[in-house]
């Protein structure tokens, strides 16, 4: 009977570290998806910019998955250029213009008003448990960090750092 006693305790306490790590690989995953979804729309604003927006930036998600007269789809896919805010792997991401930016008098090739500058965010849907991280990026094209529910502010420094 105390053999069984004891086998039990060593199963019991192995399930609960393997329930920590997998715990802790999930929170890595959401965390790699979010930079990963804010390198995404970084590539987007760029393209975006540099084809519909004269130099400019899109103020939101939505624009950015809109599809351009002269293209064959948008910037974005619809998982993240779908609404203004996307949820993509236990956070939420977003787009608005950026803290220093301004209104440009011209609007894009689909009739759209553009800024000098846009701000990304990636939040966890909830802390501690979705992720641990708050991620931020703008023009800057560095993506930054912030091991809080609130992501970087602009501009960009402590205590924030860039993601490595």
């Amino acid at each position: 009977m105390i053999e069984l006693v004891v086998v039990l305790f060593i199963l019991a306490t192995l399930f609960v570290l393997a329930t920590a790590a997998v715990s802790r690989a999930r929170l890595a995953a959401n965390e790699a998806s979010a930079i990963g979804a804010l390198r995404t729309v970084t590539k987007a604003e760029f393209a975006y910019a540099a084809d519909c927006g004269s130099g400019n930036y899109a103020t939101s998600l939505v624009v950015l998955g809109q599809k351009p007269p002269h293209a064959v789809q948008g910037y974005l896919n619809v998982d993240l250029g779908g609404h203004p805010t996307a949820q993509t792997s236990g956070y939420y991401v977003t787009v608005r213009s950026g803290a220093a930016a301004t209104l440009s008098p011209r609007d894009d090739c689909m009739g759209n008003q553009t800024v000098s500058g846009y701000y990304a965010i990636a939040t966890p849907i909830e802390f501690e448990k979705t992720g641990r991280r708050s991620f931020a990026t703008n023009q800057g094209d560095a993506i930054w960090q912030r091991f809080a529910q609130v992501p970087p502010s602009e501009p960009f420094g402590p205590p924030a750092e860039i993601v490595h």
